[in-house]
């Protein structure tokens, strides 16, 4: 009797001892799939290409000008102090960097020549290399942000065009004698 109460124990032992591995096997493979589900999608993160994320922040900082021109006479901010009178209208300072730019704390130049109510082809802001508050036309553009195919540029009706190098002179920087009227930023 003693060896058949042995055999008896040694086979409950054996399927405890599947049992708990089993268990374990299982417990290993929920954790595997929790842990997978919560970081997929920030494992597996779409790639948003750099010059659209330049585009966007373009965009952005010309809601900014909307909402500072409404607040300020339908007037832009000073040339000068541009970036930081808009601080106050965006959500993060990160608007104002190209992903692409390399080091600077601002990307984008305002330009000099502008005015509230011109034609809507009229260059706003564009892309520079770093710095704060820039301000000026062509000489200070560059297409270097995006690896010398072009750069963004936010035009005075509030759109934005990725502009390649052989498009730079049909760039309009100034009103021209004729040219005005309430077609342009706050129409």
């Amino acid at each position: 009797m003693r060896d058949t109460m042995s055999e008896t124990e040694t086979k409950e032992q054996g399927k405890k001892r599947k049992t708990s591995l089993l268990m374990i096997l299982m417990i290993i493979i929920a954790a595997v799939l929790l842990v997978t589900f919560f970081l997929a999608p920030i494992i597996i993160v779409p790639s948003v290409p750099p010059r659209m994320i330049c585009s966007t922040n373009l965009s952005r900082l010309g809601k900014a000008m909307l909402v500072y021109g409404g607040d300020n006479d339908d007037e832009f901010p000073t040339a000068d102090k541009w970036c930081d009178l808009l601080l106050q209208y965006v959500d993060t300072e990160e608007y104002f960097v190209c992903p692409s730019g390399g080091e600077g704390r601002c990307h984008y130049a305002i330009n000099a020549n502008l005015e509230p109510y011109g034609p809507p082809g009229i260059v706003l802001l564009f892309e520079t290399k770093g710095g704060w508050n820039q301000f000026g036309g062509p000489e200070i553009l560059t297409f270097e942000n995006h690896k010398g195919e072009g750069c963004n540029i936010l035009f005075n009706d509030g759109h934005v065009n990725f502009v390649t190098p052989e498009e730079l002179n049909e760039l309009k920087w100034k009103v021209e004698k004729g040219e005005s009227g309430k077609e342009g930023f706050f129409k």
